[in-house]
């Protein structure tokens, strides 16, 4: 099985560079990074000894990006019917999944990974927090996880690649912004407290501004790794549809 992933993973991951493709998104991430950390942030204006700047608005830049990497993963392989090809080859179908999210997952991190020099520049100008930074950074890493897998789920409902990039956008924009306040409180009739424990841990920036602020904890790993493997399980389920 490890194999076989590490096959399809190295496939599909070197298949970016085969176009434009990977350099358009680094490109228009590293400028979209910059711009929302020393103009929409007010980088020097603020403390930033923890990159809050520049940790802040990842997850938006992250929305447009990471559907990109994702959305002809699965997509593709439907509209071109070579899908059939594969779901007949001798590889568990738990393979071909993993090796498809991590390829686009590790582009993901490599985007982060090309920050760095940044973090080096800026820690000769002021003494930073390494604490709160790695903190940060894999809070951005979990992001990156999450919406791949969102990603990867969308694609493999799509046989259009254009149409499985909005709509991993679209449902990317809403699990981040959206307040489960107006369900829990009204229609479950719970207490004020116990209302707000239940939003809070159903909130994805409630775990994130947790991991940059240098608090992460057992309940953020657990938020965004159970969201993934939901969305590759169901991914696994839009596979064997199609087989069906």
């Amino acid at each position: 099985m490890l194999k076989n992933t590490l096959t399809i993973f190295t496939k599909e991951f070197m298949s970016y560079f085969r176009t434009p493709t990977a350099y358009i998104i680094i490109a228009v991430y590293l400028v979209l990074s910059m711009f929302a950390t020393f103009y929409s942030s007010n980088f020097f204006m603020n403390n930033n000894i923890g990159l809050t700047s520049f940790f802040t608005y990842q997850p938006e830049i992250l929305i447009i990006l990471i559907p990109a990497l994702t959305m002809k993963l699965w997509s593709d392989e439907r509209r071109s019917g070579t899908i059939e090809f594969i779901l007949t080859q001798p590889i568990s179908y738990t393979s071909i999944i993993l090796g498809k999210f991590l390829a686009a997952f590790a582009f993901g991190c490599l985007l982060l990974v090309l920050t760095l020099p940044f973090d080096l520049y800026v820690s000769a100008l002021i003494s930073l927090d390494s604490t709160m930074i790695l903190s940060a950074y894999l809070g951005t890493i979990l992001s990156i996880m999450f919406l791949t897998a969102i990603g990867c789920m969308i694609s493999a409902f799509n046989t259009n690649s254009v149409l499985a990039y909005l709509f991993s956008v679209f449902m990317g924009w809403i699990l981040i912004s959206i307040n489960f306040d107006f369900l829990l409180q009204p229609w479950m009739n719970l207490s004020e407290n116990l209302s707000v424990k239940l939003t809070q841990s159903l909130n994805f920036y409630h775990h994130y501004q947790d991991m940059i602020m240098g608090e992460p904890g057992l309940d953020n790993l657990m938020y965004f790794c159970t969201l993934s493997v939901l969305a590759l399980w169901i991914n696994r389920i839009a596979i064997d549809y199609k087989k069906q």
